[in-house]
């Protein structure tokens, strides 16, 4: 068995919650409030510029060139990739960037993320990979359930949403990622394979506390 199924074991409980929770559920189902949603989006996108500065840290903790630009090509995935959702929504919603600077990250988006370049800043590649990989692949879940679900890539507002994190090009991007935890990890040690799980479910808690500061519009 890889790692990343290892690990996938140790959270299938916590990521299948999300699909019960009231903004992941009525986002599927078109019935999210649209305040709720634009509260998301600003939040979201602070998430993700920092997001990006976890896999550029991969570029500075490896001297195997090929690592470099795997890591690189994440960077790029998600500032040209991921973001341009982000950009389409916020023209939508009548975001500005302006309005994004102003605006602090929330209390909890501001813990996930400090833990996350936290762990990037003391660990590996390996480390800063699993720091990154449960919202990453949790998010490819999640789109892959809400394409099942009738209207929901029909949808006007939320269809882009659903269809984006369901696509083959956001997939490949996660599996980039999958693979290279399973290169990685396939000689460490029980002791260092313990500290990765309590990485990823750590991750995969905020996830968790994420979506539901997003329904509570909580900062």
């Amino acid at each position: 068995m890889k790692l990343t199924e290892r690990l996938y074991k140790s959270v299938e409980d916590i990521w299948m919650g999300y699909l019960d929770q009231p903004f992941v559920k009525e986002l599927a189902e078109g019935t999210l409030d649209v305040e709720k949603f634009r509260f998301y989006m600003i939040q979201d996108y602070r998430y993700l510029l920092q997001y990006a500065k976890v896999f550029a840290f991969g570029v500075i903790k490896t001297e195997d060139p090929e690592l470099m630009r795997r890591f690189a090509g994440m960077v790029h995935d998600v500032l040209d990739g991921e973001m341009n959702v982000h950009k389409t929504y916020m023209a939508r919603l009548g975001i500005t960037e302006e309005e994004v600077a102003k605006t602090p990250s929330a209390l909890t988006n501001q813990s996930y993320t400090s833990y996350m370049l936290d762990v990037a800043n003391k660990g590996g590649p390996l480390e800063i990979l699993m720091a990154v990989l449960a919202c990453a692949w949790s998010y490819q879940v999640i789109g892959e359930h809400h394409v099942k679900v009738p209207g929901a890539v029909e949808h006007p507002l939320y269809g882009e949403w659903v269809q984006g994190y369901s696509s083959k090009e956001y997939a490949d991007s996660t599996k980039e990622i999958i693979d290279c935890v399973d290169a990685l990890g396939e000689n460490i040690t029980p002791e260092q394979e313990a500290y990765l799980t309590d990485i990823f479910v750590k991750c995969s808690r905020y996830e968790k506390l994420f979506w539901d500061m997003a329904y509570a519009m909580e900062m």
